[in-house]
């Protein structure tokens, strides 16, 4: 029985129903004033979201091979293909309804049949052609609880604050994010012009100077997470109304915001106060999906990118020689030391207790990781870190549904990789990510896996390792 005089309403703001509380409808609405965002009620002509779809199993899809990656999106009758709660997103923000006995279990029959089956259907792209990855961000701005961690109020708009922000960008952040200079430069000067006539990708370099002085401040940390927070839920807003499809004259712009999107990202700090913390694995998987989905989405500019400013940030020199997706062909790491723990992979993605469809599925990733180390081991001196992504940007959407699962070779391969990612961590976005995520996997292991995880766990151990140019050398 409904109660007498309540009116119930599904126009209220996009914050407050991700926080789950009642909106007063206003312009903007009091909860968003008093916490200091943005009000999505503010946006003229903006009408709210349709309720996201109801979460969907997973089904994987094949990995096609060719210039790009590819992945699955299972498609729900209704569903907007903008919608933030995207069937995919929703696949992997949750695990999926596989028995719990098939995380313990690597030759789990009902996993192996689902990868087989989703080979033999071919199922396609990732992302449609028409839709912007930054629909899955709705998770990646995250209000959560870190609202309630502030009892000032901050202003969304603070041009005293903001020029603050545009001059440790240029001053500080710009050249902490890569040793390249040609890169270096486009980050330093390309992008804030870009910024000049573009309000999103202005946005994104704020939001990205806070996440900085977050970094780099632990006293105001809390002060200047909100306001990236703040920024990044703009420039992610206006790119969603702004650019449904990509062109010649605004490649450049969504390029730029991509790329800081996703060191905004991979550079989510979790903050110590919130009892809600993420899973550093699942968390880690979800970096791999935007990662995978800016680069679907960007693929087919490339080409207008490479005729601009921003050609540098293609990095072709470092990339060749190319290697088809889905290649189960492993480079060799003898010339540089990293052939017997790779030997020793092998021998763990072959095991005889994983069925074929799984063997076959890790082979192709751990093929995708001995490329990626390769690149970044044979890279020049000046490092770019961006070269980390390769993997995730390769890897099938099988092997990350089996991450999802627990299984325990596609977690040793990860480990593997956030190796990488912890020598790479001098550079402040990638954090202490890549330990977390070691320490996690090995807490996920049964006790008669983890001797594979030797080498990991040495290696994130020891600080001596970031930075260092050859890895192990």
């Amino acid at each position: 029985m409904p109660r007498l005089g309540h009116k119930k309403s599904r126009n209220g703001c996009v914050q407050c129903k991700r926080r789950r509380v009642k909106c007063d409808e206003q312009r903007p609405c009091s909860h968003c004033a008093r916490h200091g965002v943005e009000c999505s009620l503010t946006q003229d002509g903006v009408p709210p979201p349709p309720p996201p779809p109801q979460r969907a199993s997973y089904s994987a899809a094949s990995q096609a091979s060719g210039d790009s990656p590819q992945a699955a999106s299972t498609q729900h009758s209704g569903s907007s293909p903008h919608d933030e709660g995207s069937d995919l997103a929703q696949a992997f923000s949750t695990r999926s309804s596989i028995s719990p006995h098939a995380v313990k279990s690597p030759n789990n029959a009902d996993l192996a049949v689902r990868l087989a089956a989703s080979s033999e259907d071919n199922m396609g792209h990732f992302l449609p052609a028409d839709q912007n990855p930054f629909g899955m961000l709705s998770k990646t701005i995250r209000e959560r609880d870190v609202m309630s961690c502030f009892t000032q109020q901050l202003p969304v708009q603070d041009w005293h604050r903001d020029l603050q922000l545009l001059h440790h960008y240029s001053t500080n952040t710009s050249v902490a994010l890569t040793e390249v200079e040609s890169i270096r430069h486009c980050y330093q000067v390309v992008y804030p012009s870009i910024g000049y006539y573009s309000k999103a990708v202005m946005h994104g370099i704020l939001g990205v100077a806070a996440l900085h002085l977050a970094h780099l401040q632990p006293g105001p940390r809390n002060k200047w997470l909100l306001i990236s927070t703040n920024h990044q839920n703009r420039a992610i807003s206006q790119f969603r109304l702004q650019l449904p499809s990509i062109t010649p004259d605004n490649c450049d712009e969504l390029y730029a915001l991509s790329s800081l999107t996703t060191m905004f990202r991979c550079a989510s700090l979790p903050i110590p106060t919130d009892p809600h913390q993420p899973d550093a694995i699942d968390d880690t998987l979800e970096c791999f999906m935007l990662t995978r989905g800016v680069n679907e989405v960007l693929k087919t500019s490339y080409v207008w990118v490479g005729n601009g400013p921003l050609l540098p940030m293609l990095i072709p020199d470092r990339l060749a020689p190319h290697i088809p997706f889905g290649s189960a062909v492993q480079t060799p790491l003898d010339e540089y030391g990293l052939q017997p723990q790779f030997d020793e992979l092998r021998g763990l993605v072959t095991h005889e207790a994983f069925d074929p469809p799984l063997r076959a599925t890790l082979l192709v990733a751990l093929a995708d990781l001995s490329l990626c180390y390769h690149r970044i081991l044979a890279q020049p001196a000046d490092r770019e870190p961006g070269i980390v992504v390769m993997f995730p940007i390769r890897v099938s959407p099988e092997y990350m549904f089996m991450v999802r699962q627990r299984h325990p070779a596609a977690l040793v391969l990860l480990a593997y990789w956030c190796c990488l990612v912890h020598n790479h961590s001098n550079y402040w976005w990638w954090g202490d990510r890549g330990r977390r995520v070691v320490l996690a996997v090995h807490d996920s292991l049964e006790e008669r896996w983890r001797s594979y995880l030797e080498w990991p766990m040495r290696y994130v151990a020891d600080d001596g390792n970031v930075g260092k140019p050859k890895i192990i050398q």
